[in-house]
């Protein structure tokens, strides 16, 4: 293709026109200029669980988890610790109710005035002689252990944790507060153990585990992943222990308009599902997640042979 030419009087001719030719490059780097107003409008076209969702996947799993091939203990997800403080608030207030419910009972009972009170003190020395000897049970089925520095924890950490420095667990004498004694390997609750994110918890997860304790857990992604997905109220600087309902009905507003990505690829078609249920989702834009990855797409990759276990190794279709 030639270029055009136009005769100008007493001058010389003057290409107009840039000249392209087919083996020109150039011309692909051209782009559309995008339109501000149509910026946070997301298309329409819902292309399913693609390539480019699974990359962005992998990559959020890899910012979040570390996980390793010698874990001796036992993770727990953030939303599956979310589903056990909510259940536990919800027992919480039906026990309210049902203690509101007995004592108006207790009102309603026909007792004559003089021998009321002499009733009520044997009922109640009789209840104290049960429980004498008797070990208190914990109230809650779990307890949260923050292992960071005092002041890490002071600024923020999850709602109802308790702080237990790792810098403790080197003692000889007194490395155990008095949570980790009254869970200690207790049948029906559970001991979950966080940092910021993943940097000193397996280790403080798998001495406890080595010192005898069988209902340890650490908590997956500790506590970046809870400030990024929820913050406030789940991520508080409150120290009183104790979750009120008007927290855990946020919290629970919270989880259901949430995903929180699973601990390894071989979940990914699940987390679509429930990533999809949920109207005007947006996957995630920090600039960490979307850099491209470090290796070399030829095109000639398909989407099974992208996916990798949880040791790191590509999965084989063979195999």
């Amino acid at each position: 293709m030639h270029s055009r030419k136009f005769m100008v009087s007493n001058t010389s001719s003057v290409n107009t026109l840039k000249k392209y030719s087919i083996s020109d490059r150039e011309i692909l780097n051209k782009r559309i200029k995008t339109n501000p107003r149509y910026s946070g409008v997301r298309p329409r076209t819902n292309t399913g669980f693609n390539t480019q969702r699974r990359q962005e996947l992998e990559l959020e799993i890899r910012k979040y988890y570390k996980v390793r091939n010698d874990e001796v203990y036992r993770r727990i997800s953030l939303a599956d610790l979310l589903q056990l403080m909510l259940a536990h608030a919800e027992d919480i207030e039906a026990a309210e109710c049902e203690n509101q419910n007995v004592e108006k009972e207790k009102e309603r009972a026909v007792v004559p005035i003089k021998y009321r009170d002499e009733v009520e003190n044997v009922l109640h020395k009789m209840t104290e002689l049960e429980m004498e000897g008797r070990p208190k049970p914990p109230e809650c089925p779990y307890v949260i252990i923050d292992i960071r520095p005092p002041q890490d924890y002071q600024e923020s950490h999850l709602v109802t944790a308790v702080n237990h420095p790792a810098a403790r667990m080197s003692r000889a004498v007194g490395w155990e507060c008095p949570e980790l004694l009254m869970y200690k390997n207790h049948a029906e609750f559970i001991i979950v153990v966080y940092d910021d994110a993943e940097d000193v918890a397996p280790e403080v997860a798998a001495t406890l585990q080595h010192r005898g304790y069988s209902n340890i857990f650490m908590l997956s992604g500790g506590l970046r992943i809870a400030k990024d997905k929820f913050g406030f109220p789940l991520v508080t600087d409150d120290t009183s222990h104790v979750i009120n309902q008007e927290v855990a009905k946020e919290i629970a507003q919270q989880v259901s308009v949430t995903v929180l990505p699973p601990l390894s690829m071989a979940d990914a078609s699940d987390w679509w599902e429930a990533a999809s249920r949920i109207p005007n989702y947006v996957t995630p834009t920090d600039p960490a997640m979307t850099e491209p990855p470090s290796t070399v797409n030829t095109g000639r990759q398909t989407a099974r042979s992208q996916l990798k276990s949880r040791d790191g190794q590509t999965a084989r279709p063979w195999r």
